[in-house]
């Protein structure tokens, strides 16, 4: 949970050093790589924080609920970000299909958990697979488009083709993701319907 909190502290810090290196207009500013460890900082505290609660048996509910919510904020905020042409160059900024598909599935996966909790009353928030994996694949995203920003041409030409695999990738796994998340929302509202009756 402190883990949690630290994310979502840390965001506001990461945007900002985002604009101020935009506004910079230099390639290598320290601003740009200071953003870049607080995000990779950030991803990690992530990971850290799921397997100390897991470890340590320490979950709570507030806690189960923040955490997505830290993880998508953070991605949803980054890669808006980073679509925009005077933050990121032509060649490295997040294509625009691309951040309409993740910010739409966890749009459609967030009201979609409001929905199933205000027709049912309770929802069970469990990681999947293709969800934990999708998380991974945006946040590499975001990192891999932070180097370039910061590397600039030649040596960001090698991590751009990692960048143009991710832009086909992951609008495949965030659709996958989200119709997965949505047929677990089903079944948990057919589930809560027969228990009720």
């Amino acid at each position: 949970m402190g883990l949690t909190m630290l994310r979502l502290l840390l965001l506001p810090v990461f945007l900002w050093l985002i604009l101020t290196d935009a506004h910079a207009h230099d390639p290598g500013h320290r601003a740009g790589w200071l953003a870049l460890a607080i995000f990779t900082l950030m991803a990690l505290t992530d990971k850290l924080d799921g397997y100390l609660a897991r470890r340590l048996h320490q979950t709570s509910k507030l806690g189960t609920i923040l955490d997505p919510v830290a993880d998508k904020l953070l991605v949803a905020c980054s890669v808006i970000l980073l679509s925009f042409d005077w933050v990121a160059s032509d060649s490295y900024r997040i294509p625009l299909p691309v951040v309409v598909i993740i910010y739409l599935g966890y749009l459609i996966v967030t009201l979609g958990t409001l929905l199933l909790l205000t027709l049912t009353g309770g929802v069970s928030i469990v990681a999947r697979p293709l969800g934990k994996l999708n998380t991974v694949l945006q946040l590499v995203l975001v990192i891999a488009t932070l180097l370039c920003i910061d590397l600039g041409a030649p040596a960001g030409d090698l991590v751009r083709r990692l960048l143009v695999v991710l832009w086909y990738i992951i609008p495949i796994v965030a659709i996958a993701t989200c119709a997965d998340y949505v047929l677990q929302g089903t079944k948990q509202f057919r589930s809560a319907r027969r228990a009720s009756r």
